[in-house]
């Protein structure tokens, strides 16, 4: 089959949009692109299938056959952060309809990166009706694997006009996330069983090249290869069929059938090339010093599937092909440091420092890598905490060479930031002691590393800040000259986009110990913050008044934290003093205040910082579930940046209370008790006694409301041993309700003469007094669990009404049915609403089928 399609006929914006070009000759696998067809009928088809299987020129073919619009997405490593990968995504959607300047607008907005997935569902929303029709292919899915991704997709294909097909091409087989996309897994879903070339193919193909094949040949042909579309290719381009059965070896074949026949120069070529991922002429001519690498692309891409040309100048070796030579590469006499080197001044060049860091760390010389490395730490610095740390993951792929430390310590000062940010502990404490050993040595390095080197001294958990203050001076001294605005401010973030200033990048507890502790920090730490420190330093007092439920006396210091702010102020320092703003007035039951704060908060993430969207939703729906609001806790958990996890990260540490609160609210003991343990050895790992307390206190309010409770006091009066020193007592009293009985039995134990634990009776006591009056106005999280044990009943009038609501009917039509009066029909649901424990009848209806009350 003869490839007619061009570069032209398909509207791409760049490389990543462009699909491996056809050969010029192709098998025409006519029932393959049948069972393509078919699947298309329900707009997605995904195929799941090893390397060589044939995945990109099945889809090609299809492609070809059925002349829809194409928007080709081949995806790498470096795309698995919802904010690169939402933007291809955009970018190609939009390539559609370039003259869409809504669409232009919402792709080009400088918050596209803060919320990708919104602004991707909005762009579509702006994508114009027409008569086209459209195949969306997401190529390589296996390099992904962001949660936020996969959670996200689904909802984002089924938003797609009906004029689009989706396919996604990948290793893996179908993620549980994409099963609601599949209507018949028999039709839309295609293996490399589907995609194995049959006897009849390969006689098909071999003629296509000029050869015909007898049977007995085309069976040693399939016999050989087993089917593998990369092997059927290999041993048509040789010529050559040797007899065998099974146990298909790509390399083997490659180098039985293709390698031995290429001339030394061809050969020379492709092992300097393979050091990248993929290449364009010129970075082809500075790894082989040829002046005509061009022709040298074109004729391989032409001739053969091992090489594919993405676009005009960009090209890509297959993964098979690509692992065989970077073998022979091993093996050869070639200098592959010096090709490592060749490639990461190339990607300096063109401003990609993260992967000129990398192949200048693969180069081996590390005396000469504090130019990749300063590039790398000052210009990929990113607002977005979860998008910096998934960016920081790609890079982390791979450990760094040991000898790479010993020669060049400022490396240890990337790797402590990163392992703090993903809260690997040991691997965090192990490099930032390094740092400490190397200082002389970093300074000497570069003097701009050493302030990075005290910027992640101020996070380290072992000691207090009020310690750190003390040997501030000792890293002081190697800094010629302190970033102006702050160095704290001008990375990634200074609070990691998190809540509360207060318990953010650090926990700052123990500021809570000396009254002249902010003081102390003026001309030293204060230095790392800048600007920011004007609002800062009123503002973490107000936190602590807060938390030892002093409201008055906070209100009073968060307001004065307001009149200190600049409109030069960072935008996530405004949100953590009106997250605190809020909570205070909501607190002293001052609502109307609230609510303007509230909403004013609301306008300035979604216009300034919507990278906060996640926690400000976190926020909202925390609030709802004190009442045990069984909606907003299914609409929590449904949201696409709430994934499951074994490991708690730092930026993350806020949503992860509220999905355990919300696994509590929805019953769902397991996973509520597997998040608080997390939660809870977390906070004492990385020394924050916020954390450690709320989550201690959760856990005591879930072991007593199930009956665990002797579990349930011990919990809590771990929690408030940790909590005590700080006279903290809001973060315990806020569960009201749901802690309530453990605290008035721990008081009891008190108050025997055989207690011998280290509570003050009279601390627990004013923690007791504010859960009670917090209990009077709601529910708990707990409150679910709690009446487990209490079987519901129902009146017969009561099921009967929620059976009519759960068949669609509304009150005035259940009255014509029943010929009760309105305000009775609404007596019976209301008291069927209350032993339910709900507040709306879809809830009501959910809760009376779970029960069984209703079919």
């Amino acid at each position: 089959m003869t490839n007619t399609n061009t570069s032209e006929d398909l509207l791409f914006l760049n490389e990543k949009f462009a699909p491996a070009a056809l050969p010029e000759i192709c098998a025409p696998r006519n029932e393959l692109l049948e069972l393509f067809h078919c699947a298309a009928k329900d707009h997605f088809i995904y195929v799941g299938a090893p390397a060589g299987s044939g995945k990109t020129v099945s889809a090609r073919l299809w492609l070809n056959a059925c002349g829809r619009k194409t928007i080709w997405i081949g995806l790498d490593q470096y795309d698995d952060s919802p904010s690169v990968f939402y933007k291809l995504l955009s970018t190609g959607l939009f390539s559609m309809q370039p003259e869409n300047r809504n669409m232009k607008e919402i792709l080009e907005s400088s918050s596209f990166s803060a919320s990708p997935v919104e602004h991707t569902i909005r762009l579509l929303s702006e994508f114009l009706w027409d008569d086209e029709r459209y195949a969306l292919i997401l190529d390589d899915m296996h390099l992904l694997q962001n949660g936020e991704i996969f959670k996200s997709l689904p909802a984002i294909i089924k938003r797609l006009p009906r004029s689009f097909v989706t396919l996604i091409l990948s290793r893996s087989r179908l993620p549980e996330e994409f099963k609601p996309l599949i209507k018949n897994p028999k039709q839309d879903i295609i293996t490399a069983r589907e995609l194995r070339f049959s006897e009849q193919e390969i006689a098909c193909y071999f003629n296509s090249l000029g050869r015909s094949l007898s049977p007995k040949e085309s069976k040693s042909a399939y016999m050989a290869t087993e089917g593998w579309a990369i092997g059927v290719n290999a041993v048509a381009k040789s010529g050559q069929i040797k007899s065998g059965s099974g146990g298909y070896i790509f390399a083997q074949f490659f180098e039985e059938h293709l390698w031995s026949n290429w001339d030394e120069s061809l050969r020379d070529f492709c092992l300097r090339t393979c050091i990248v991922d993929e290449f364009d002429p010129v970075l082809a001519g500075k790894l082989s010093g040829r002046d005509n690498s061009q022709e040298i692309m074109e004729e391989l891409s032409r001739t053969n599937t091992f090489l594919s040309r993405l676009h005009e100048n960009i090209y890509r070796y297959h993964h098979l092909v690509l692992d065989y030579l970077r073998a022979k590469l091993e093996s050869s006499k070639l200098d592959a440091r010096k090709l490592d080197k060749i490639a990461a001044n190339y990607y300096k060049e063109q401003k990609d420092y993260s992967r000129a860091l990398r192949f200048w760390l693969d180069s081996g010389d590390y005396k000469g890598i504090d130019t990749f490395l300063y590039l790398f730490l000052f210009e990929n610095n990113r607002g977005v905490i979860a998008d910096y740390a998934d960016f920081l993951r790609t890079f982390f792929v791979k450990d760094f060479p040991k000898k790479a430390f010993s020669v060049f310590p400022p490396l240890h000062i990337l790797c402590a930031w990163y392992t703090y940010l993903t809260s690997q502990r040991e691997e965090f404490e192990m490099h930032m002691d390094a740092v400490y050993r190397n200082l002389p040595r970093i300074a000497l390095a570069d003097s701009r590393f050493v302030e990075y080197a005290i910027l992640a001294y101020s996070v380290d958990h072992r000691s207090s800040i009020l310690t750190k203050i003390k040997k501030f001076r000792t890293f002081g001294r190697y800094v010629k000259k302190f970033t102006p605005e702050g160095l704290a401010t001008n990375i990634a973030s200074f609070t990691h986009n998190l809540p509360y200033m207060h318990r953010c990048n650090l926990d700052y507890s123990d500021l809570a110990l000396e009254e002249d502790s902010m003081e102390q920090l003026e001309g030293n730490f204060s230095l790392l913050l800048g600007e920011e420190w004007r609002y800062i330093k009123p503002g973490i007092p107000a936190c602590f008044a807060y938390e030892r439920n002093k409201l008055s006396e906070a209100l009073s210091g968060i307001t004065r934290a307001i009149d200190a702010m600049i409109p030069e102020n960072k935008v996530e320092g405004r949100i953590c003093v009106m997250i605190m703003h809020h909570t205070m007035l909501w607190q002293m039951k001052r609502q109307d205040e609230a609510d303007t704060v509230l909403e004013a908060l609301s306008s300035l993430v979604e216009s300034e910082a919507q990278f906060f969207i996640p926690n400000l939703k976190g926020y909202k729906t925390k609030l709802a579930l004190f009442d045990c609001d069984t909606a907003a806790a299914r609409t929590w958990l449904d949201e696409y940046f709430v994934i499951e996890t074994q490991h708690v990260e730092l930026f993350r540490v806020f949503q992860h209370f509220v999905t355990a609160r919300a696994y509590m609210v929805l019953g769902n003991t397991d996973k509520a008790l597997s998040y608080l343990l997390m939660l809870k050895q977390f906070g004492q790992d990385f020394n924050r006694p916020l954390d450690a307390g709320e989550a201690g206190t959760l856990l005591a309010s879930l072991y007593w409301a199930t009956g665990r409770k002797k579990e349930a006091l011990s919990a809590l009066e771990d929690a408030l041993e940790t909590l005590e020193p700080y006279g903290f007592i809001r973060i315990a009293a806020d569960e009201g309700a749901s802690v309530l009985p453990v605290l008035k039995r721990l008081e009891k134990n008190l108050a025997q003469e055989n207690y011998q634990g280290k509570l003050k009776r009279t601390y627990v006591h004013e923690v007791t007094l504010a859960a009670h009056s917090f209990s009077k106005l709601h529910k708990g999280v707990a409150d679910a669990l709690v009446r487990k044990d209490k079987p519901v009943r129902l009146s017969k009038q009561q099921t009967y009404m929620l059976t009519l609501l759960s068949q669609g009917y509304r009150n005035a039509e259940i009255a014509e049915i029943t010929g009760l009066k309105i305000p009775t029909i609404k007596s019976h649901t209301s008291i069927a609403y209350k032993k339910l424990g709900v507040n709306n009848a879809m809830d009501a209806v959910l809760k009376a089928r779970e029960l069984g009350f209703i079919d």
